[in-house]
């Protein structure tokens, strides 16, 4: 049985990973963690209940998964760290020196950290790359990230890994997010990443090649954060008992 502690146990992600984790038959619950303040706090959650302080629960636990702000991200990480708890990281968001610091960790404790936990998602950012590098400079290569109207970071953590995936593969010079005023004329070497924020859109993910005559696109849709869920699922069952290195989806789903 594989016990799991869950950061953001009251957010939206949160709560629906609890759920599918309660519904496995080699996985339990035992315990959460959020924010203080947050109502949450205190109420049983799966064998154990929501507390302040990772720290108070971590030994209950075999892994911990996270879906929450980044603010307390690395000192959750570190707590971990400090047990050999493997980290399983869906927060988005970080600054530069954030995620420097995760992937120093990640040398301490296993961490799968990915943007999006969807197989879909990672199937579109593998078919970005192929169709990138098929379809050559000629093409424009644009990214569309549309969520609901909660969400407090932007662009999407998985528009960024789009944009970078397409940097690569075109040998482009620079990522543009959003474009206004006079601009000019668009530079063959740049990646334009646009945000939406709308309603109660799960997440939606378009990547559109174009050049004069024709233009494809790749896009994935999520419908609900039960695609999310599954891949978390897949991930924590990955992760048990790998060496200590950053993971990414690609290597759980590979």
């Amino acid at each position: 049985m594989i016990k799991v502690i869950l950061i953001g146990a009251g957010g939206r992600m949160g709560k629906e990973v609890a759920n599918f984790i309660s519904r496995q038959s080699d996985m339990a619950l035992i315990g959460g963690v959020e924010v203080k303040g947050h109502p949450e706090i205190g109420k049983p959650l799966g064998k154990g209940k929501v507390v302040v302080d990772l720290g108070e629960i971590i030994q209950n636990g075999d892994i911990v998964v996270e879906f929450a702000l980044p603010a307390g991200t690395v000192q959750n990480i570190e707590i971990a760290a400090r047990f050999k708890k493997p980290y399983i990281l869906g927060t988005t968001g970080f600054s530069d020196g954030q995620m420097a610091e995760i992937k120093k960790l990640s040398s301490t404790v296993p961490v799968v950290f990915a943007p999006n936990f969807s197989i879909g998602v990672n199937l579109l950012c593998k078919l970005t790359e192929v169709a990138a590098t098929m379809l050559g400079p000629e093409f424009d290569a644009e990214v569309i990230e549309i969520h609901h109207n909660k969400k407090k970071d932007a662009p999407s953590g998985t528009a960024k890994k789009l944009a970078e995936i397409l940097k690569s593969a075109k040998n482009a010079k620079k990522v543009v997010y959003g474009r206004e005023g006079q601009v000019g004329e668009r530079a063959k070497d740049e990646i334009g990443v646009l945000s939406v924020r709308a309603g109660d859109v799960v997440g939606e993910h378009t990547v559109i090649f174009a050049q004069e005559g024709e233009r494809v696109e790749l896009i994935h849709r999520a419908t609900s954060r039960l695609a999310f869920a599954q891949g978390v699922i897949k991930a924590i069952r990955f992760v048990v008992g790998k060496p200590a290195k950053l993971y990414g989806m690609e290597d759980v789903v590979r």
